[in-house]
């Protein structure tokens, strides 16, 4: 089974932790509205010429004095976001994973190239590698804006994590999220300018436009635990105003769930009462989750249940 069989069912479980409320039904409209944003956001970036691609108020509207850290979330039409401050003459990095790298620069370098850029315009920082903070360092130095995109960390890597004080727990709605706050460590640690940048859709003209907050500056003599005090509020001001506007515009949803059954196991007697479950396969097991229960159940390859 692909990733896209596994969406929805973590799609409904991730979000009933945060609008418990909900109803099956409930959750099938919003799934149906969730996934039509995706696909709408997809489209936008399909052309290669900036010209074509990118919205002239927008871009007349993009501050032309960023410098530093900016921190992005995956909202809305955020891969937008490179292409905006490369037409307003940027130079930029990227930092990412291995695999986002290897996803998106083929069309981000071919935008450059299409767009008549210089070649350095645009760089990518693999967020996998030891010298990660180094190569951040270096590409401020060349006066590049580094956009760094977070994600909420919950499973696995939030339970074997390191450092426990490296992670940000954010309550939001009728759940809560936690956020690796190392980029925020690395500004404070070194004075850098850090803020938000992100997309969000105008309630009256409809069409999505940038934010960029104010920066978030290291005070004299301020303690780390009060920097991140400040960056908490500040993310979570940000997080609650963008599932105000439209939650179903944050594409995370079916990535907060990570299944392990080291943590977590089913009540095997609790399947007895199942009324709605869907069939899932992950890993090559198998899996019921329980949409009123909430919960995964394991197929045994001998018939039981766990």
């Amino acid at each position: 089974m692909t990733n896209k069989r596994l969406t929805k069912p973590f799609w409904f479980a991730n979000v009933w932790s945060f609008f418990p409320d909900f109803t099956v039904e409930d959750l099938e409209v919003n799934f149906l509205k969730w996934r039509a944003n995706q696909a709408a956001f997809q489209q936008m970036t399909q052309t290669k010429t900036l010209s074509e691609l990118l919205d002239p108020e927008v871009l007349t509207d993009l501050p032309g004095d960023l410098a530093g850290i900016y921190i992005a979330l995956h909202y809305g039409p955020y891969r937008l976001l490179p292409r905006y401050l490369l037409a307003a003459g940027y130079r930029i990095a990227v930092l990412a994973s291995p695999q986002v790298i290897q996803r998106e620069q083929v069309h981000t370098l071919a935008d450059v190239k299409a767009n008549n850029l210089p070649a350095d315009a645009l760089t990518y920082i693999d967020a996998s590698r030891k010298t990660v903070m180094k190569n951040i360092l270096s590409a401020l130095q060349e006066q590049r804006v580094v956009l760094v995109y977070i994600d909420a960390d919950e499973g696995a890597q939030r339970c074997t994590a390191k450092n426990q004080n490296t992670l940000l727990k954010i309550n939001l709605l009728h759940g809560h999220l936690y956020f690796r706050a190392n980029i925020a460590l690395l500004a404070f640690r070194y004075g850098l300018p850090l803020a938000f940048l992100i997309m969000e859709k105008n309630s009256r003209s409809g069409r999505w436009q940038l934010t960029c907050s104010n920066n978030i500056k290291t005070g004299r003599k301020e303690t780390v635990q009060n920097y991140l005090k400040r960056f908490k509020s500040k993310l979570t001001v940000i997080l609650s105003a963008m599932m105000e506007r439209d939650w179903t515009a944050w594409e995370n949803w079916p990535m907060l769930h990570l299944y392990q059954p080291e943590l977590k196991r089913a009540d095997a007697e609790g399947i007895e009462g199942l009324i709605c479950g869907m069939p899932v396969c992950f890993q090559q097991r198998r899996f019921i989750f329980d949409l009123k229960g909430r919960q995964f159940f394991e197929i045994q390859p001998n018939g039981q249940k766990q």
